[in-house]
């Protein structure tokens, strides 16, 4: 038996998360079209008949900005590649390579630890992803370059061979059945932050910040969930709830929706918007 940590790094919005999620094969981090989305590192773990591995998608990495949230989000990465047994390097060949790029690759070349490079987004048609040549001439001393596509599942097999090919002998971290280590709260406040996200787009900045406060059991046999959706300021509040309520209300539809969806409950949802200027200071993103 094998098993081990598997880093998935690179710059923001590279499809790690989704990357993640495919792995896995099913929803453990949250995607949006935004970056900057995972804040939290998120473990999946896969469970195979050679053995177990542990992925931990990270946040991507950011240069130049100098605020509070980006400050953790970078010391966050650098964090989980410490002791860990592999690194996923993930690129997009849909985007040009940039200060961002060279920075994680400038991270990845100091570790001891093997790096397998994936290639995302080959499902896209050649004049979608004008970048490929640039991500095959990458050097981080990587053992391997695998193209896949995270959407379509292609060539994850081929990715999930080389990772137990490199990783060392040892028994399964988790149980028989379980895929991620959030808990089930932090598992709801990453879902309602993913929506926000995909209501708001294009107006809504990264000051948001997800606190369930309550999950309980009604008498129906519903579930009931609190949340409060902290931001920094009184127009960002505006704009999440929304001209008479209908954006929340928007966001709580998707939200339940989903939930219901997925345990086969009725759920009722509670959501309360509040402005904090020092959130990012106060909570652990």
């Amino acid at each position: 038996m094998k098993s081990g940590f598997v880093v998935l790094a690179g710059r923001s919005n590279v499809g790690k998360s989704s990357l993640l999620n495919a792995l896995v094969g099913s929803k453990v981090a949250i995607v949006t079209p935004k970056p900057q989305t995972t804040r939290r590192p998120v473990r999946g773990i896969l469970h195979d008949p050679r053995g177990q591995i542990v992925f931990v998608d990270t946040p991507g990495v950011f240069l130049g900005k100098k605020d509070e949230l980006s400050k953790k989000l970078n010391a966050s990465v650098r964090e989980q590649l410490e002791g860990i047994d592999a690194v996923v390097y993930v690129t997009d060949p849909t985007r040009e390579p940039g200060a961002e790029e060279e920075n994680i690759q400038k991270i990845l070349r100091k570790l001891p630890t093997p790096i397998i490079l994936a290639i995302n987004k080959m499902d896209l048609a050649p004049e979608k992803r004008p970048h490929t040549d640039a991500m095959r001439r990458i050097d981080v001393a990587q053992t391997e370059i695998i193209e896949i596509s995270a959407k379509r599942r292609s060539d994850l097999n081929r990715l999930v061979d080389s990772i137990f090919a490199i990783l060392p002998e040892g028994e399964p971290f988790y149980p028989d059945l379980q895929i991620t280590d959030m808990a089930h709260k932090e598992w709801l406040e990453e879902l309602i932050r993913e929506k926000v996200f995909m209501r708001l787009e294009q107006e809504l900045p990264y000051s948001v910040h997800i606190e369930v406060i309550e999950i309980g059991d009604r008498p129906n046999g519903s579930k009931f969930v609190s949340a409060i959706v902290w931001t920094t300021e009184d127009r960002y509040k505006g704009m999440i709830i929304g001209a008479k309520a209908q954006m929340l209300k928007q966001i709580g539809t998707d939200v339940r929706r989903e939930l219901e969806d997925i345990s086969g409950m009725k759920a009722y949802l509670e959501l309360n918007v509040k402005v904090d200027p020092k959130w990012p200071q106060r909570f652990t993103v």
